[in-house]
């Protein structure tokens, strides 16, 4: 062999010996250690050639929603305050009528029944007049003569007054010659007589039980034949000139009706008009009614004070409605103060009591009002509140102005500050005059206000974000990204934060659609 291609041996390393001495070390670790420290070194080796060779993260467009929501479009107006109530019906004018003599009922009339009616002057009842009639006999046979002594008492007076003076007499005669005291026992004696006359006249004309008014029976407690006391109770009556109902209101409903004034003795009474209204299984009728007046203090358990309006036309003589009955229930709309320059506002579309969304410059806002006064229907929201120191950093816009767009759909907070697009429809109604506003775009206006537009906006989020796509999972990267995203949330489904992303691709890899799911099991 040529020694130009002799490996210098002598500078080569001992390798199979330095091997050797590495796999001794080895074998010395303990085989458990070797087991833990093959894996870790797997591990890590794994972890690099990872690191090393991951593709780069792939940047698409995460489209923003879509949402459909109903708007009401508010002017400042004046809304009068509207406090619904229930109560019972009473009679102005109630009593138990009693027997104030005694005696055995002989008669009664033919009315004189419960649920009878009856006028005034009308004979109820008879008691037995025979011991009367025969004791105002007595009393007149005791009169007449009482009368006669009188007189012949009279006629002595005068005899000694004229005998005094024919004797001589100058001096002023005594009052026993004028026999003054003889003559007024006499007088007192007729008066007394007289007196007993009177009563004997009246009993008898107790006798017979008259109506006092027009009226009708309750409830009747003495029969034919029934022997009666003094105080006897003979029926429960009421007067049919006129009922009540008496309402119990809060104390928060009496300060915003604006009863105080009824305290003052004014005649503000007759602004405070109710209408009375009761249904059955087929019809609902209304009465008309006025506040005339409150009671002097609030119900210690219930926190409440009655107000008592008076019913006009109860019994529908005039109007036809069908009678109101004694204790009937009924409910009530008490209309009371006038509130000037306000927001009539749905109550759905206020959040949390304080807050609502407006679509403001194409935008969803969150905008904080100051609410004056809500009922089951509506709020009124100031159109000057306390959200004037509301700023940009609390996410609360300014105050609402004429013509703003409220939302009245359901939304939560998540969707303050979406791009808001208003359809050609929704645009075509609110540039309408307002008697011009189509029936199907207006809300349910309270009385003497301005009117309400309800409308359609399409919120159309057309602006898109870069994200990075690497932690949506592999269902998307296996996917190429969309270029449209129709999304509808109804009213109902748009409760919750958005949380799965859905899309579907065709074999030419166009995008089809792409839907956006609420947190509602129910949405699309």
């Amino acid at each position: 062999m040529n020694d130009d291609y002799q490996p210098n041996l002598e500078n080569q390393p001992n390798t199979p010996g330095l091997l050797s001495r590495i796999k001794d070390v080895i074998w010395l670790i303990p085989r458990k250690l070797r087991i833990v420290i093959s894996i870790i070194l797997g591990a890590l080796i794994v972890i690099l050639l990872l690191n090393a060779f991951k593709p780069e993260a792939q940047k698409r467009e995460i489209p923003e929603t879509v949402v459909r929501v109903d708007v009401t479009q508010v002017f400042p107006a004046s809304y009068p305050i509207v406090v619904n109530a229930n109560g019972t019906i009473e009679a102005e004018t109630r009593g138990n009528l009693v027997a104030q003599i005694r005696g055995e009922i002989v008669a009664m009339s033919d009315n004189f029944k419960t649920g009878g009616t009856f006028k005034k002057g009308d004979v109820l009842i008879q008691i037995d007049p025979r011991d009367y009639e025969a004791a105002r006999s007595q009393s007149l046979a005791a009169l007449s003569q009482a009368e006669a002594a009188y007189r012949q008492e009279q006629a002595n007076a005068k005899q000694a007054e004229q005998d005094w003076g024919r004797l001589g007499n100058t001096s002023a005669a005594p009052d026993l010659v004028l026999r003054k005291p003889q003559l007024a026992a006499a007088k007192a004696q007729r008066d007394s007589a007289l007196a007993a006359h009177q009563t004997a006249e009246l009993n008898l004309s107790r006798t017979t039980l008259t109506a006092p008014y027009n009226g009708r029976i309750i409830r009747r407690d003495a029969v034919l034949g029934q022997y009666v006391s003094i105080g006897t109770p003979i029926a429960e009556v009421f007067a049919t000139d006129g009922v009540e109902v008496r309402l119990p209101i809060s104390q928060e409903e009496f300060s915003q009706l604006g009863l105080d004034s009824l305290a003052n003795g004014t005649d503000a009474a007759n602004s405070f008009d109710v209408e009375i209204s009761s249904a059955n299984s087929h019809n609902q009728h209304f009465w008309k009614a006025k506040i005339t007046r409150t009671d002097s203090t609030f119900d210690i358990n219930t926190r409440q004070i009655d107000v008592i309006a008076d019913v006009e036309d109860p019994f529908g003589r005039q109007g036809g409605q069908p009678p109101l009955k004694i204790g009937q229930f009924v409910s009530a709309r008490i209309t009371g103060r006038t509130i000037d320059n306000v927001y009539v506002i749905p109550n759905k579309s206020i959040r949390e009591g304080s807050y609502l969304y407006t679509v403001r410059d194409q935008r969803l806002a969150k905008q904080r009002v100051n609410i004056l006064w809500q009922d089951d229907q509506n709020a009124l929201v100031a159109a000057h509140s306390a959200s004037e120191e509301s700023n940009a950093d609390d996410g609360f816009a300014a105050d609402i102005k004429p013509g703003e767009l409220v939302v009245i759909t359901s939304l939560n907070s998540t969707l303050a500050g979406a791009k808001a697009k208003l359809s050609e429809e929704a645009k075509a109604a609110i540039a309408k005059p307002e008697n011009e506003t189509p029936s199907s775009h207006v809300t349910q206006s309270p009385p003497d206000t301005d009117v309400v537009k309800t409308n359609v906006v399409e919120i159309d989020i057309s602006e898109t974000n870069d994200v990075e796509t690497s932690e949506l999972g592999e269902s998307i990267d296996a996917q190429e990204p969309t270029d449209t995203v129709e999304t509808s949330v109804e009213e109902s489904k748009t409760e919750g934060i958005l949380e799965s992303v859905e899309e579907s691709i065709d074999e030419s890899g166009d995008t089809k659609a792409a839907n956006v799911s609420s947190s509602s099991p129910a949405s699309n």
